[in-house]
C-alpha cells in the first residue's frame, strides 16, 4: 500500500510504499495495515508513524489536524501541519507551550481562544514526543 502526506506547504510523502501506518485519529491512535477497510476519519495532534515496505526503520513526523483516507492501494494523510524530528527546536516548543499555559493560567479566553492555546499545548507536546523517542 502506498502513503501520501500532505499538508499546505508541501508533500511530505508522496506514493512511498509502506507495510503499516500509524495515524493520531482524533479519538485515540490507529494503525493501518494491508487490506485495511476503506474509512475516513479525522485526525488530532501526535505521531504519525510508518514503515517503509523492505526496512525495518520506522519513521515518524508530529501531524496536527487533518483527515485520513484509506483506500484499497493507499492511505492519504491531509494535515493542516507537520514536522519531522529534523525540524524540531524544543526551546521553541517549550516557549510555544509556556505562552499557552501562561495565557490560560491568566486570561479570560474566549471559545477560540482557548481552543488555540490547548492546540498550542498539543503541537508542542507532541513535537517534544517526536524528539524524546
Amino acid at each position: 500500500m502506498k502513503l501520501n502526506l500532505l499538508t499546505p506547504e508541501r508533500k511530505a510523502v508522496y506514493d512511498t510504499e509502506i507495510t503499516e501506518v500509524t495515524v493520531p485519529a482524533y479519538s485515540g491512535e490507529m494503525t493501518i495495515l494491508p487490506g485495511h477497510s476503506p474509512l475516513i476519519t479525522t485526525l488530532g495532534t501526535g505521531i504519525l508513524k510508518y514503515k517503509i515496505k523492505g526496512s525495518d526503520r520506522t519513521h515518524k513526523a508530529m501531524i496536527s489536524w487533518g483527515y485520513c483516507e484509506v483506500v484499497p492501494e493507499s492511505v492519504n494523510v491531509l494535515a493542516e501541519y507537520m514536522q519531522t524530528p529534523e525540524e524540531v527546536v524544543v526551546a521553541d516548543s517549550q516557549a510555544l507551550m509556556a505562552a499557552a499555559e501562561k495565557k490560560l493560567g491568566t486570561e479570560i479566553l474566549a471559545d477560540h481562544d482557548y481552543e488555540v492555546a490547548m492546540q498550542d499545548i498539543a503541537k508542542a507536546r507532541a513535537s517534544m514526543d517526536l524528539v524524546k523517542n
